[in-house]
């Protein structure tokens, strides 16, 4: 069915809408915030900065399937970036990059499935760090520290963006409740953790994912794995994903058999791991225009866009 010009016009009618929408300036300001102490955080723990990549043979996989982002270019398929997981595990093997992070733009081109749940995009930046030689504990000990920081650092220098937005200013968490899936699953049943996001007032951890090869498998206890997400309260949801990382070239390809992961897709990859190139790692990445959603408390992910990306939509910008 063609599209009729007063459908061309509605839709152009709602972009510029979208893009003289009072208050947009304030919800850009958080989000200009949240990244300039992002900086301020990383620089004072000694993290180095890494331009991002936004395309590469390989990329995440994902857990979830998505649209088929990839071009060919110099007789070799490209993928557009849905995540730098796997460059981020190549650089900190480098000691001289032990500890580094990448304000990253990602494309996941996500199904109509996710078009309304208020949290996706299908373009969206998050920011990404990685350790050479760290643990689980170590990175959620992180990352609670960065969030306290990033909330002070916006009291301090937005107090009157805070209080026009969300009503308050922003809390300073104490350690976070910590939960795991196969428990939330016994509980709430399908949907766990954002009927468990909406029962809960504070963020919260949640551990032991089944995902994708990455993701390290506890060698203690086969069947668990030593990854953790940030849920944010209020049904505003996850907010952060991380894991210690596979590194054993035998381990690795286990866990690609366990999820389907096309190996000849990874040949390098493993070649590396099957070298000794890969160490002990751990890191995650927070989604940007996830935290501002929360911060301002807004209805959905896309008002914290000016140009829209909602999984499915028609749009001409």
């Amino acid at each position: 069915m063609k599209t009729t010009v007063l459908e061309k016009k509605n839709v152009l009618d709602e972009a510029l809408k979208k893009i003289q929408k009072p208050g947009i300036k304030e919800i850009l300001q958080v989000q200009q915030a949240i990244i300039r102490g992002t900086h301020e955080f990383m620089f004072e723990k000694n993290l180095v900065q890494m331009m991002p990549l936004m395309l590469s043979p390989i990329t995440d996989p994902l857990n979830h399937s998505v649209v088929d982002a990839s071009i060919e270019y110099a007789n070799q398929k490209w993928s557009l970036m849905k995540s730098m997981i796997f460059h981020k595990q190549l650089a900190v093997s480098n000691p001289e990059l032990a500890a580094i992070y990448i304000v990253s733009p990602n494309v996941r081109l996500e199904l109509a499935d996710r078009q309304e749940t208020g949290r996706h995009l299908f373009e969206f930046t998050q920011v990404d760090f990685e350790f050479n030689n760290k643990n689980k504990e170590f990175v959620m000990g992180f990352m609670e520290e960065l969030i306290n920081y990033l909330f002070s650092y916006l009291n301090r220098q937005i107090p009157e963006i805070l209080i026009k937005l969300r009503g308050q200013l922003l809390p300073e968490y104490e350690k976070l409740a910590v939960y795991r899936t196969e428990e939330l699953e016994q509980e709430y049943g399908d949907d766990a953790e954002i009927k468990k996001s909406l029962d809960c007032k504070e963020p919260f951890w949640l551990l032991n994912h089944k995902r994708e090869f990455y993701d390290r498998e506890d060698p203690s206890k086969p069947g668990t794995y030593l990854n953790y997400d940030i849920i944010w309260p209020l049904g505003f949801g996850e907010g952060l994903s991380g894991a210690e990382r596979e590194y054993d070239y035998k381990q690795i390809l286990k866990r690609m058999e366990e999820t389907g992961t096309d190996k000849t897709v990874f040949k390098n990859y493993l070649s590396a791991a099957k070298s000794g190139l890969l160490v002990p790692s751990a890191g995650a990445g927070f989604g940007v225009e996830r935290m501002t959603r929360f911060i301002c408390q807004l209805k959905d992910i896309d008002e914290a866009t000016v140009f829209s990306r909602k999984p499915f939509s028609e749009l001409i910008f």
